[in-house]
């Protein structure tokens, strides 16, 4: 009987926490879009614009990709991967300046919000991969992987790694104050020695170096191995992708847990 009790008591919690997300979401929809669906329309577009730019430049600098073949797969599996990687650790970094009123109420967690951003942008990053596949079978372009399970296992690590650098972002936005500007800049640096335009094997030996410290380059890396055989096999590095993640999710659990004080207040 206490052992039922107990197990009614945890489902009771469960659905509480999850009932607070889902408020949490719809709240964060409105206030960031409003109650017009054309709003997050433009939240979909954005990202979605972006890649059909990269698309249609490296088309029109070159007919073939640097691997051979079509340059839309070439440029699109990167783009996927940095929109998939950076766009929703961004927008989770700001998730508590823009809710924080919300500590008000005891109910509220500042995990609560983090976990909220994070689906509400995910969402969005699904609904852009899909119109992408939708807009490239339309254009007669396959951008089916070769390998699906490569291609699966990818999205799921690079879900890991966002999620695990929107943790990060948040605890950093918290401490200090010009955080979110400073990101802004780092995605620039980890957008451009990433390799969404070149073949990183083809660089000189020096700048592939350095460029392997990039973990961006690796979540491309992987998931453009779904789509070519053989590749990735001197550039990509799984395990050093999956341990960076890692240690961001460990350094932003451990920030929420012995600062969370600090994300209350700002």
């Amino acid at each position: 009987m206490d052992d039922t009790q107990s197990r009614i008591s945890v489902a009771n919690l469960v659905l509480a926490r999850l009932g607070v997300i889902y408020a949490l979401m719809l709240r964060d929809m409105r206030t960031r879009f409003g109650r017009s669906h054309v709003s997050y329309l433009i939240a979909i577009a954005w990202p979605f614009t972006h890649l059909i730019v990269l698309v249609s430049i490296m088309a029109f600098v070159n007919r073939l990709a640097p691997i051979g073949g079509d340059p839309v797969v070439f440029v699109t599996s990167g783009a996927l991967a940095y929109i998939l990687c950076l766009y929703p650790a961004r927008a989770m970094g700001m998730a508590l300046d823009m809710n924080r009123a919300l500590f008000l109420f005891p109910v509220v967690r500042p995990f609560d919000v983090i976990v909220a951003r994070a689906i509400i942008e995910f969402i969005t990053s699904f609904i852009v991969i899909i119109l992408s596949f939708l807009t490239s079978l339309f254009a007669g372009v396959d951008l089916i992987p070769l390998d699906e399970f490569i291609f699966a296992s990818g999205v799921i690590s690079i879900i890991f790694f966002s999620l695990s650098l929107g943790i990060l972002n948040v605890v950093l936005s918290s401490i200090f104050r010009m955080w979110n500007i400073t990101f802004m800049f780092i995605m620039l640096i980890l957008y451009a020695t990433s390799g969404i335009f070149v073949l990183p094997s083809s660089l000189p030996p020096g700048v592939r170096d350095m460029m392997w410290y990039n973990p961006l380059l690796h979540a491309i890396e992987w998931m453009r191995s779904a789509y070519y055989d053989g590749y990735g096999d001197d550039m990509l590095s799984k395990g050093y992708f999956l341990a960076i993640g890692t240690g961001c999710l460990l350094f932003g659990l451990l920030g929420e847990r012995y600062l969370r004080g600090k994300l209350l207040t700002g």
